[in-house]
């Protein structure tokens, strides 16, 4: 998986020309001023937006804003105009990236009158050439792998049964629920072999590759360049009985490509906002995202873990943004968490609010020690979940089923088995959906030297919530309390103005209060028979009551504060 270090685009800045001595393209960012005298308007949306992208907004109350018109494309023939070379649009930054080998046009550029800023970034191709083997960190193992052995067996499901399992996946999956009509996203390097590959020869016979489109390259192919997208797309769309099926193997996909492997650069990122912004408007319902930016080839954007503050880089506010539309984003950690150079935490777009970002773990729920550290920022903690990605089986392009870990695995992982429960409660948005996930995470035990006592049942900065029971989560969003440890759990008054009371039969349960996006907002250890707990200091809405007994999610209810 790429991480990378990210530029602070709050800092962009005009740059002289001679600070630069450039091999290749020339890339540029350009970015405007407004979206005046557009052609485009909110009153007719289908001008720029497919007819699922709208009714995934209308299905869950969302308007069509200002951030969905497109650029101008006046203002974009004007670039064109000047000799610049259009490389991707953004309608949500309202910028452009452009390539040129004249730098005086830039500066003509930026005395067009709708021109914001400009700004360069560099691509050393000779330099970096030597440096594509570290854009996508999957580590390959063989099928005979030290792992322990399997806890489950399933011979339709073969070797991917384990990590499904873990989740309760395949409880979905016997329901029928296996991500029919659900769209999901595919943003990475490449999909190398994805046209030919055994595994997902189901996947292309039955039409369920919907669109493709490279970001990257301005090719017209995306099954070139990279393996790790095809590896990737196997954990969820695989279909091999007896041998391997993936997590959602009914699913639909947009498989987009946004990574160059040529190079390690800031405008990557940017290539990344046009994919998503992309998947958007196609009416994706979610969106994978096994990459991530941290350190770059330009080390003067390299970013410091203060940087991760969900608001600041490109991608993680195109996330954010991606998020508002309707979509549930999952954004893998990054496997930096044992680097060398002391830049173990996660990268950008992970990083962003109201996402699900993945860390990793094996199937015997041991953390990751490769999988990159989080923060608390506030209520924020990430990562915000876990998965299979220490040892997690995929189909590798020579059509070989074998173990690799990494935070890219466990994120598809994730994805598709979020997709399915999605299908199976398909009236429910995506907060809600986002919301009863996280509250359905079952707690891992970090593995490291310090005394792990204090991190059970507790969020932290390894494991988030830990892994999500599907089971669990069904169990809540259907209202159906599971009591286990004889523990009956009755919570009143609610709707309430200020105080609840909560009876239960247990003196040593656990209490946490998450928001309605996911945020852990209190948690309280020892929680006697009646306690009352006071919601005066929090605003009006709805949040969601957790009890924990025995280090299980007993019970889960949404009580509203008026």
């Amino acid at each position: 998986m790429i991480m990378r270090k990210l530029f602070l685009i709050a800092t962009i800045c005009t740059i002289c020309a001679n600070v630069f001595s450039q091999i290749g393209p020339n890339l540029y960012y350009v970015e405007f001023t407004d979206k005046y005298n557009t052609p485009y308007s909110l009153s007719n949306p289908q001008a720029y937006l497919s007819e699922r992208a709208i009714n995934r907004r209308n299905s869950q109350g969302i308007a069509i804003d200002s951030l969905d018109l497109p650029v101008n494309p006046s203002y974009i023939a004007g670039l064109e105009n000047l000799g610049l070379e259009i490389h991707n649009v953004s309608k949500w930054l309202n910028g452009a990236v452009v390539r040129t080998d004249n730098y005086n046009l830039v500066l003509q550029a930026h005395n067009l009158p709708y021109v914001k800023e400009t700004s360069r970034f560099e691509i050393d191709t000779v330099e970096t050439a030597k440096k594509v083997n570290k854009a996508m960190t999957v580590t390959q193992n063989s099928p005979s792998s030290n792992i322990l052995a399997p806890k489950y067996t399933d011979s339709e499901y073969g070797h991917s049964y384990d990590q499904i399992a873990l989740h309760n996946g395949h409880v979905l999956h016997s329901e029928g629920y296996k991500g029919e009509g659900m769209l999901i996203a595919v943003t990475d390097g490449g999909f190398t072999n994805t046209d030919h590959m055994r595994s997902l020869e189901y996947l292309r016979n039955s039409g369920r590759i919907v669109a493709t489109r490279d970001f990257a390259y301005d090719g017209t192919t995306v099954y070139d360049h990279h393996e790790h997208g095809s590896m990737v797309l196997s954990i969820m769309a695989g279909y091999l009985p007896g041998e391997y099926i993936g997590c959602a193997p009914e699913a639909s996909y947009l498989l987009i490509t946004s990574e160059s492997n040529d190079y390690e650069e800031i405008v990557e990122e940017f290539n990344w906002v046009s994919a998503i912004e992309y998947a958007d408007s196609m009416g994706a319902d979610l969106a994978n995202v096994s990459l991530g930016y941290v350190d770059f080839d330009s080390q003067r954007y390299n970013h410091s873990a203060d940087d991760m503050d969900g608001h600041t880089n490109p991608s993680s506010i195109a996330a954010t943004i991606a998020a508002s539309r309707g979509m549930i984003i999952v954004v893998a950690a990054g496997n930096s968490g044992e680097d060398e150079n002391g830049h173990i935490w996660i990268g950008a777009p992970s990083d962003a609010y109201n996402i699900v970002t993945v860390g990793a773990i094996d199937v015997n729920q041991n953390y990751a020690p490769f999988s990159s550290h989080g923060f608390v920022e506030g209520n924020r903690i990430k990562p915000d979940i876990v998965s299979v990605g220490w040892d997690a089986y995929a189909d590798y392009i020579n059509d070989s089923i074998a173990t690799g870990s990494g935070t890219s695995f466990a994120t598809p992982l994730t994805t598709g088995l979020i997709a399915c429960f999605w299908q199976k409660f398909h009236e429910k948005s995506s907060t809600e959906i986002r919301e009863t996930l996280f509250a359905a995470a079952r707690p891992t035990v970090p593995t490291w030297d310090e005394d792990p006592t204090p991190y059970l049942g507790t969020p932290n900065i390894l494991t988030g919530r830990g892994y999500i029971d599907f089971s669990l989560a069904s169990e809540i969003l259907s209202k159906v309390e599971t009591h286990t440890n004889n523990c009956n759990i009755n919570i009143y008054p609610n709707p309430t103005t200020d105080e609840i009371t909560i009876c239960l039969d247990n003196d040593n349960a656990e209490l946490n209060i998450f928001s309605i996006d996911g945020r852990l907002l209190d948690y309280r250890k020892n929680v006697g028979r009646e306690f009352k707990y006071d919601l005066s200091r929090y605003a009006k809405g709805e949040y969601i009551i957790s009890i924990s007994a025995g280090n299980k999610v007993v019970a889960a209810q949404t009580i509203i504060k008026q």
